[in-house]
């Protein structure tokens, strides 16, 4: 009895790095391979091993299904078998059209989600942000697909988003995003279809540079924080003092802070990676080294917990990466919540939230003429440019004394 199935015949590599994928009939001796349409490799895997619950892959997946049942069908109808009439019978109809959905396929919302569960090593913030990048692009269009995704469509999306108030910056963040996409499925899975063009690059849509102006506070309102006593609760002075730390402490990111530990204590210094660059940076690893003076120890002091291993005392040695990321941003979000009260109370001029502490840091040492090369250092930044883009945007009080001379 002869058997039928599925199966990307990889006997003769074809063009794109695709192969056909055949009904493959054994009868026998007698083996037949009868050709369905040329994928990839990775679109296989995606229809018929991880069975893509995309509707149109879903619809090519079934399309193929009946194919092979016709295969199955016109064998049994032919006695004797003859190879050339089976042949010319199952290719009777135009098979060419039943391929089509899976050009068709490529329903953004399922390559993104592809991309993120196929790369491990993209840590969890950054993976809501990729799939963010789907509510982004479908609020424009409902079912976008890649074939969609044109210079032109991107022009429109941009229009589309900065009249509704979306910043610049926001918009050109989630086209790097969807870029790298489709980078992924063009040059690595070389899953796209042939006539695809690429949207991005030269005679394509270019992704906008955008520099905000940074909000800073002055001097007087980052030490009238530093030196505010008259609390309403506990919540509130832990939150300004983790502000502060993050503030004396080379102006590190919340997450930095959070994962501490008192190893990171080596003699006089406090040392450790920035989580941000642990895997966007292959060469040129910086450690962070803060001097730990009076007031940076007298913090530890005040807000560390010496029963665990980790200087907040927030984390479990246990907790997973997507343990931490939950803790993380509950904690985050609850000391905005109290850095609010100062906000109020001191009637500060940029709202007080934990990441304003890096901005003031940096600002604090340019606003007393530290080198940007050092500011840099600091900072823990790649390089010089990093530190002069960031530092690019003037005081808005120093803007305000410059207008002066102005008649």
């Amino acid at each position: 009895m002869a058997t039928f199935r599925l199966q990307l015949d990889k006997r003769i590599p074809l063009k794109d790095d695709k192969y056909n994928l055949s009904v493959r009939m054994v009868n026998g001796h007698d083996v037949m391979y009868l050709k369905i349409v040329p994928i990839t490799e990775s679109q296989y895997n995606m229809t018929f091993l991880r069975k893509s619950m995309d509707p149109n892959v879903v619809s090519f997946r079934n399309d193929c299904q009946k194919f092979l049942e016709k295969c199955e069908q016109t064998f049994l109808s032919i006695k004797p078998f003859d190879k050339k009439r089976f042949r010319e019978l199952i290719y009777k109809e135009d098979v060419a059209e039943e391929s089509q959905p899976l050009e068709k396929s490529f329903l953004l919302k399922t390559l993104i989600t592809d991309f993120v569960e196929k790369n491990e090593t993209i840590k969890l913030k950054t993976k809501d942000m990729y799939m963010s990048t789907i509510n982004f692009m479908e609020d424009y269009k409902k079912g976008i697909t890649l074939l969609d995704i044109t210079p032109g469509l991107l022009l429109k999306v941009e229009r589309f988003k900065l009249d509704k108030d979306i910043r610049p910056s926001t918009i050109s963040a989630y086209f790097r995003h969807l870029r790298a996409v489709i980078n992924y499925y063009m040059y690595e899975a070389k899953a796209t279809p042939p006539s695809y063009k690429y949207p991005f690059g030269k005679g394509g849509y270019s992704i906008k540079r955008y520099q905000n102006l940074k909000e800073v506070m002055s001097q007087k309102e980052i030490q009238s924080i530093i030196d505010f006593k008259d609390f309403e609760t506990k919540d509130q002075e832990y939150a300004r003092d983790i502000w502060v730390m993050l503030y004396r402490c080379n102006g590190i990111n919340f997450a930095d802070l959070f994962r501490m530990k008192w190893t990171n204590i080596r003699g006089k210094f406090l040392i450790f990676t920035r989580m941000k660059t642990e895997n966007t940076r292959k060469n040129n690893v910086r450690e962070i080294v803060v001097p730990l003076n009076d007031k940076i120890l007298g913090m530890i002091e005040k807000i560390g917990d010496k029963n665990s291993p980790y200087i907040l005392g927030l984390l479990d040695p246990a907790d997973t990466e997507e343990d931490f990321k939950n803790k993380k941003d509950w904690q985050q979000q609850k000391q905005n919540r109290n850095l609010k009260f100062l906000t109020e109370k001191l009637n500060l001029s940029v709202p007080l939230k934990l990441k304003t502490a890096r901005d003031s840091y940096a600002t604090s040492l340019k606003r007393n003429n530290i080198p940007t090369s050092i500011i840099g250092e600091m900072l823990g930044h790649a390089n010089s440019m990093v530190t002069e883009h960031y530092l690019a945007s003037m005081d808005l009080d120093k803007l305000e004394d410059i207008n002066k001379n102005i008649l």
